[in-house]
């Protein structure tokens, strides 16, 4: 697999944590953006998005990619908190308490490339 650029935006009234399953973690305050980058080594990647309020989480979603398959996760609550809007290689996605959005092909990240996504309000 190829290296990937994930690029975050939360334009939420939320503080953003990303952990990934390798070990790299990222933040995005309320209103602010970051990314990650993955390695060709980085080959089965999820990334749980937690959302806090006041230092408590309050809302856990999930992006993820492989050689065999992609998709993303806007985390499902009660209250409808997050919506999702994002691209992959260029196939675009969203989400509004939708749970788990499967992204198609299914090998659209076996080379790599680019993920963004931008989390709102619901």
């Amino acid at each position: 697999m190829g290296p990937v650029q994930f690029n975050i935006h939360n334009k939420t009234k939320y503080d953003l944590r990303v952990q990934a399953s390798n070990g790299a973690q990222a933040g995005a305050v309320s209103g602010a953006s970051t990314s990650l980058g993955f390695t060709p080594d980085d080959t089965n990647i999820t990334c749980a998005m937690r959302w806090y309020q006041d230092g408590i989480c309050i809302l856990q979603g999930s992006v993820a990619w492989s050689a065999g398959g992609s998709g993303a996760d806007d985390g499902w609550s009660t209250s409808n908190l997050i919506c999702m809007n994002g691209e992959a290689n260029g196939v675009g996605f969203s989400g509004c308490n939708e749970g788990w959005v499967e992204l198609q092909p299914y090998n659209l990240m076996a080379n790599g490339g680019e993920v963004s996504v931008t989390y709102t309000n619901a």
